[in-house]
């Protein structure tokens, strides 16, 4: 990255390193319930904007392809700052600018001066693992990435421009535009705070290792707790159902009470209890001339196309033991709703479970 009058020149390319680390003994270990090809939905995110600065080491390597010019001490101490916007519970977008010290240059064995090194770009940040959430694709408590809380893993990319200034060399960039990437570690605490450590890659000749702190800005909306409650999922048996609210008096008819029939995580066969279920409802439709809506319902779990697809296999599924029941299949139809109308919390393994429903409608 220097020349000199005899033309030597040191360039702007060293080498680079992706490492991985592990810090802060207050976290236990991560975990997950289920990991499964997917996304969870990120509707009860709340997006904020964030501030971070902190401090590091740095390391830059520019190169000389003559050993007359040589870089005694590459290391440094440097600082950055930086603003982001949490997109969603998995990814952010962060704008930053940092300075990286300078590399010590001699000439001869002699020092003849320095170059110093600042750089600034936009990156992408994903979160993989958090203490609280599992993996991101896992069927587990969301909680900690929704709200950026407890230790996260993630993985930076993203693209920039390196700047130079010489102490009395001159020197030639080759490239001023760089890659930038990184591997870092966030404890996030309830107010918005959070620390982080990171090691940062710039293209192939800096790299800068910091602590920082994040400050977030903003409230985060709890995600809503709906309870599961017995009487609206399980209406033969609620004291809610249409019979309950019926007027006092002389019952002229006994109104047919459809049942939800419930389905395993990524299943859509139906399980003994409920086939009881529907054998009853059939024998209370013999005389009634109704047509039936089968609907399929889903979890958050996998992604939305996927669960559409599932949604509609288990209202199939459903039709297909009415009819070999007797129920004329002419009067039946299907609708898969996929995870697009749950009754109950999916944040909580309960709630999903009330979601993984089939119901009848009558008309």
């Amino acid at each position: 990255m220097i020349t000199r009058s005899k033309r030597t020149r040191l360039s702007v390319f060293g080498q680079t390193v992706a490492a991985a680390f592990a810090i802060c003994s207050l976290i236990g270990s991560v975990s997950a319930e289920d990991t499964v090809a997917g996304a969870v939905s990120n509707q009860d995110f709340t997006k904020r904007i964030y501030i971070n600065g902190g401090l590091g080491l740095t390391r830059v390597e520019p190169e000389s392809p003559s050993d007359a010019l040589s870089i005694s001490d590459n290391t440094d101490s440097g600082g950055h700052l930086a603003i982001g916007y949490d997109l969603n519970r998995l990814l952010t977008v962060e704008g930053y600018v940092a300075t990286l010290g300078e590399a010590q240059v001699d000439f001869l064995g002699d020092t003849v001066g320095s170059v110093d090194y600042l750089v600034f770009g936009a990156s992408l940040l994903g979160y993989l693992v958090n203490s609280r959430s599992g993996f991101v694709f896992g069927d587990s408590d969301v909680d900690g990435l929704f709200r950026r809380e407890g230790l996260s893993l993630y993985g930076r990319l993203g693209i920039g421009h390196i700047e130079n200034d010489a102490d009395r060399v001159e020197y030639f960039r080759d490239h001023p535009n760089h890659v930038a990437y990184g591997l870092g570690l966030e404890y996030g605490f309830a107010n918005g705070l959070a620390l982080r450590t990171e090691i940062m890659a710039f293209d192939t000749d800096a790299r800068y290792f910091n602590v920082g702190l994040v400050k977030r800005f903003g409230d985060v909306a709890s995600v809503a707790t709906v309870a599961p409650v017995a009487a609206v999922v399980k209406a033969p048996d609620a004291e809610t159902s249409p019979a309950a609210a019926l007027p006092e008096g002389p019952v002229m008819f006994k109104p047919v009470v459809p049942p939800f029939i419930y389905f395993e995580f990524d299943k859509s066969e139906i399980s003994d209890e409920d086939r009881d279920r529907l054998d009853t409802f059939v024998a209370a439709m013999q005389d009634k001339d109704m047509t039936i809506m089968i609907e399929g319902h889903t979890d958050w779990i996998a992604p939305e196309a996927y669960n559409m697809s599932l949604s509609v296999r288990r209202a199939e599924a459903v039709f297909n033991y009415l009819a070999s029941k007797g129920i004329a299949r002419e009067k039946m139809t299907t609708m898969g709703y996929g995870e697009n109308r749950p009754i109950s919390n999916n944040n909580t393994s309960e709630g999903r479970a009330l979601n993984r429903r089939s119901e009848i409608q009558l008309r």
